[in-house]
């Protein structure tokens, strides 16, 4: 329990509205059902929690909890257990109020912003400008901020922005001390156009690949890229995400591109780099349609031999793909191309414009506003690791995951997806792609909970088959088993937590701790073979040079 006089010192940093202990408002934050493997759905419960709503009230509160050796951690919009605190003794630190859009530079196509700004609300103005933001694929309502200074940051618009890590400009964060550092030209006391000079830049340190989840201190405004949006400056939309209807502009297309063989996607996709086409792309199964938006359509489907071989086999490697053009002609020209590319490897061209599908896609694909569905299919839903790399080494990747997920389908213990469920989106010139393997499950069934350890643990082991590092090393079992496959990593992460935080005032169990997988309901034949690899990663450990 927080001491008196702690909360005073609290308080005086936010004021009184602004602070509570009360154990309703704090179990009130202690429900985060996303990613929590635990059926009663409950994760720590913080010792208080503040809502600073200036840099200058998030330094009081660190200092405070430096002060009263308390922890802390930042939650911006949240999105599962990974927001809240990992041990007791955490106050947490919700920054609501710092809701501002503080700038929109519409000549450097430059946005800063504060930790709770969504990407729906950063989308909306930056389009009366003619301009965009990247949104990651877990929705609108995540913080930009969040995605590009502290986590993966993936979408559906990769392909055209690339992902939130490449685009985070100067910074404004709060160490663990309560210090302030800006990085980029906000350090050099320059406009945010850069992160990296002619201020400091630490862009590994800060995130590194997939972030420290708030394990490094807190950010409060960041400046992010902005993109060209040839739409209009907004889009007139009716009805629910499920039975949305949105006005269409001209010089927006989407399509579907199937093909038979792995081969002719993965080529197709190269060449659609290679010409320089596409505003979004991904590839999810063709299932994933019905299956989110007609659950009970789904589950026939997947009773009719006939009907689930199409799904499964003929249009097993398809991608969906938009294309907008400043002009019409432009556009034309995109459209001959996206045709010349796929005839030439063997697929065929699925037009979406027509109603029903014409009518939803805009809004649920260039706003990624479809991802409420996932929830109320199994119960909720966890990826089997994500990874950047090569888009050669995605194929495989993705069929060896399905392969993991087909004997717990079997058993009933996760929903029926045909094992193929990548969401797969290409990256720039389309040489690399970020790829994970959803599973659908129940937190209402113990033999669901059951499978989530064992499928994470198999998951892990053929990322060592493959020398994969994925981007899901935010749990401790995973980061003690990939460590070693990339250079000891968080070796180099505990070092630096030690340098910025020497008192241990951060929550760091997302970003430095580790512990051993819980094998239960996994063969002795995979553990073996789990442990004989492990024992050849040790090639260097705490010895080697450095």
């Amino acid at each position: 329990m927080i001491s008196d006089a702690a909360y005073k010192d609290l308080r005086e940093a936010v004021g009184e509205d602004n602070i509570s202990r009360e154990p309703g408002v704090l179990d009130s934050y202690a429900w985060q059902p996303f990613l929590n493997e635990d059926p009663e759905l409950w994760t720590a419960r913080p010792e208080a929690v503040v809502l600073p709503a200036t840099t200058a009230e998030v330094q009081a509160v660190v200092r405070a909890c430096n002060r009263h050796g308390l922890k802390f951690k930042a939650l911006c919009t949240g999105w599962g257990v990974h927001a809240g605190p990992t041990s007791e003794g955490v106050v947490q630190v919700d920054l609501r109020r710092m809701d501002r859009i503080l700038e929109i530079d519409e000549k450097n196509m430059i946005a800063v912003v504060e930790p709770y700004v969504s990407g729906a609300q950063l989308q909306a103005e930056a389009m009366k400008r003619g301009l965009n933001t990247h949104l990651i694929g877990a929705g609108p309502v995540c913080s930009p901020l969040a995605s590009a200074t502290s986590m993966h940051g993936v979408g559906h618009d990769g392909i055209y922005m690339s992902y939130s890590p490449r685009n985070v400009l100067g910074v404004e964060w709060v160490l663990p001390d309560g210090e302030l550092l800006r990085l980029g030209a906000p350090g050099s006391g320059e406009d945010w156009f850069t992160g990296d000079g002619p201020g400091p830049s630490l862009r590994g340190i800060m995130r590194g690949a997939s972030g420290a989840f708030g394990g490094l201190g807190i950010f409060t405004a960041c400046a992010l890229k902005l993109f060209n949006w040839p739409g209009p400056p907004a889009m007139k939309a009716e009805g629910t995400v499920f039975d949305s209807v949105v006005e269409r502009p001209e010089n927006l297309r989407f399509y579907g591109c199937v093909f038979h063989e792995a081969g002719g996607f993965a080529d197709a996709m190269y060449a659609l780099g290679e010409a320089e086409i596409g505003y979004l792309c991904l590839r999810i199964t063709m299932g994933s349609f019905p299956m989110a938006m007609a659950p009970k359509l789904y589950r026939k489907i997947m009773r009719t031999r006939n009907l689930r071989s199409i799904v499964y086999d003929v249009l097993r490697y398809p991608f969906t793909v938009l294309l907008a053009g400043d002009s019409m002609a432009e556009l034309e020209y995109q459209e001959a191309v996206l045709k010349d590319i796929v005839d030439a490897h063997n697929g065929i061209i699925l037009d979406m414009q027509a109603p029903p599908l014409g009518r939803m896609i805009p809004l649920n694909l260039i706003r990624a506003s479809l991802i409420p569905a996932a929830f109320r299919l199994g119960g909720t839903f966890c990826t089997n690791l994500d990874e950047n790399d090569a888009l050669d080494s995605q194929m495989p990747w993705a069929d060896a995951i399905a392969e993991v997920k087909k004997a717990w389908i079997a058993s009933g213990a996760i929903l029926d997806d045909g094992a193929e469920n990548p969401y797969f989106v290409p990256y720039e010139n389309n040489t690399w792609a970020h790829c994970e393997v959803v599973h659908m499950y129940s937190v209402h069934e113990e033999k669901s909970l059951e499978a989530l350890k064992p499928i994470a643990f198999l998951s892990t082991l053929e990322a060592i088959e493959r020398c994969m590092t994925p981007l899901s090393v935010l749990t401790p079992e995973v980061r003690k088993a990939l460590s070693p496959l990339a250079g000891d990593f968080n070796r180099w992460q505990k070092r630096i937590s030690e340098g910025f935080d020497p008192g241990g005032a951060a929550d760091a169990g997302l970003y430095t701790e580790e512990r051993d997988f819980d094998t239960t309901h996994v063969s002795e034949e995979k553990v073996a073979r789990f442990r004989e690899l492990s024992e050849r990663l040790k090639w260097g450990g705490e010895g080697q040079s450095e």
